[in-house]
Order: C-alpha cells, then structure tokens, then sequence
C-alpha cells in the first residue's frame, strides 16, 4: 500500500473515532437542574433546617441522648458542608429547643453569616402571660421571622383563648406560622386559617402522612384539600424520608410521587415550598438521596408537565421564590 492510501486511511479514522466521543459526550450528559448552567443560577433556599449542640453546658432539649443518629453537635459548620456539595445558597433555621433562650442562642450562633443563614423560625410559649414581652422582644431582630406550633400543652383543650389572643398577635405583627402535624391535625389548620386569614400558615412535612406501599388515606388527601382552600395556607416539601412507613426507607421517586402530586394540586405552584428537615434526614439516607427525589420530580424534564417551561418556572417557586414571599426575606 502506498503512503497516500495510508495517510487517507489513518486521517478517516481519527475523523471517525473523533465523531464517536463527540457523540458520546454530548448525548450522555446528566440532566441539568433549572439555570444550572445560565448566568443566573437558581440559587436554592433550603428552609427547614435545625441547628443545636449537645456538648453546651446544659445540654439540650431535643434530640434525646439515646438517639444514635442525631445525638450529636449539629452546627453552620456543618451544614455549611452539606449546603457546598449540594449548592444549597441559603437557608431558614427551625428552632427545635423549648427553651425561650434558645432562640437568642441560635440567633447568636449565626449572626456573622447572614447571606446563608437568613431567618430563624422560632419557638415561643404561645398562649401564656409572657408571650406578648417575647414576642415583642425576639420580633426586634428582622431574622426572627415567626414561630413554629410543634408542641401541644393542654391536649386536647390547647386552643384557649390565650392562644387565640396569641395567634392573633403574630397575624398583626406580620409574623409566619409553622405546624408540626406530628401534636395537631390538618383540620385545625384549616381553623386557624379561616379565623386568622392574614396569618400566613405552613404545614411541614407534607401534612404529616405516613407515607407506605400501600394507598394513602383518602381522608389525608380530602383534608389537604380543605386547608388548601385558604390562600393564606402554604405546604412544606420536607422531611420526605421522615414520613417514609417502611424500612429501608425507599429512595425511588415512585414512592413519594402520588403524595407530590395531592400536594402540588391542592396547593399549587405559588403555596408550595422547599425544605430539607436536615439533619433528621440522615435518619433515612443522606440529604443528597433526599434532595434528588424532590429534584427529580419537580424538574421540568420529568414533570408530570407536557410544558417544559412551565415546569422550570414551578422548581424555581418551589426552590426559591415562594419561600421569600412566605418567610418576607426579602426585607432582610
């Protein structure tokens, strides 16, 4: 063969296999998250997080010692590692201690990293004489952003006057409400927000179901519905693998996505928020295998939704911008 044919030859090849990694290269990217790769990246604001440190002199409320998993320093430094990794921008603490002080503490404890810690949701003794001083005293800080009803004392005899009286209060201050369904039931919600109808509701957790295999009860979903009536009531995407009924906890979409779905249609793309309950996450799997879920479902190429774009502008409410409208930060 002559040196013609064999630089022909060899120059074809190189071509060819050239042509093959391209192809290669460009058909097996992974799908990318909404303005992942524009100049203006969506920046996700994780808003259900709790900060606490068990070697503090006086230890701590929450979680018990006996907890394996979560009994242990859980501080920004911390989750500042996760939020990295996983391009969380910023996020909305949840104060899980019933102590009054704590609140003060864990403003503290953030106050020099106000870009990624934006707000403290707090936990205040709701319907008792010395709400209205700690309320006045803790609302001062533009950081405090409202509280979280997670507690129940009383039972079934919780919704006093005093607590109306109290509610009332953060309805007039232009102060949030979050719910931990776990001591109180949808329908309540659904009082409250007929009653305060300018009191701005969160239900966490995705309403407290106890997500199985098997069908949910309708009667969850008919009491979602209800609440979701109320324009002043919002739902938390959070805390997935906390409501996850069966062990292993599953880490397929499949699993979660009839609940995903009840949600985002009874509340729609403008009441429905992101947050993570980290670190009771690590109770189920990583927050990375938390995160993709919801990622995989709400992103527009595998959204329920023929309208790609559609779909993209739902992640950036749900990631984003419901968040800042629910909490108010864009004042802070």
């Amino acid at each position: 063969m002559d040196l013609t044919k064999i630089h022909s030859i060899f120059g074809y090849s190189l071509l060819l296999l050239a042509s093959v990694f391209s192809f290669s290269s460009c058909c097996t990217q992974a799908p990318q998250f909404p303005n992942e790769e524009s100049t203006d990246p969506l920046e996700i604001i994780d808003t259900h997080i709790h900060l606490y440190d068990t070697n503090r002199s006086q230890g701590v409320d929450w979680p018990s010692v006996e907890d394996k998993v979560l009994y242990r320093p859980v501080l920004a430094e911390h989750f500042d590692e996760v939020a990295d990794r996983e391009g969380i921008a910023s996020t909305v603490i949840v104060e899980a201690s019933s102590r009054v002080e704590d609140n003060q503490w864990m403003l503290d404890l953030v106050k020099d990293n106000p870009g990624r810690y934006l707000a403290l949701v707090g936990n205040l003794p709701i319907g008792t004489d010395e709400f209205a001083g700690l309320i006045d005293r803790f609302s001062k800080d533009s950081r405090f952003v409202g509280l979280r009803m997670r507690d129940r004392p009383g039972g079934d005899a919780f919704f006093t006057d005093a607590v109306w009286r109290d509610l009332a209060v953060l309805e007039e201050k232009g102060l949030t409400l979050d719910v931990l369904i776990n001591n109180f039931s949808i329908d309540e919600v659904t009082e409250v927000a007929k009653r305060l109808p300018d009191l701005k509701i969160m239900i966490n957790h995705l309403g407290g179901l106890n997500i199985t295999h098997d069908p949910f009860d309708e009667k969850w979903k008919e009491a979602m519905e209800r609440a979701a009536v109320y324009e002043n009531v919002y739902c938390k995407v959070s805390g997935i693998f906390q409501r996850a009924g069966v062990k292993p906890t599953p880490k397929e979409k499949s699993f979660y996505s009839p609940v995903f779905d009840v949600v985002l249609d009874a509340f729609g793309e403008d009441r429905i928020v992101y947050g993570s309950n980290w670190p009771v996450t690590d109770r189920g799997g990583s927050y990375s295998e938390q995160f993709s879920i919801i990622r995989s479902y709400f992103n527009p190429p595998v959204m329920r939704l023929k309208d790609s774009t559609r779909g993209e502008l739902i992640a950036k409410k749900l990631f984003r911008e419901n968040a800042i409208r629910f909490y108010g930060l864009q004042s802070l």
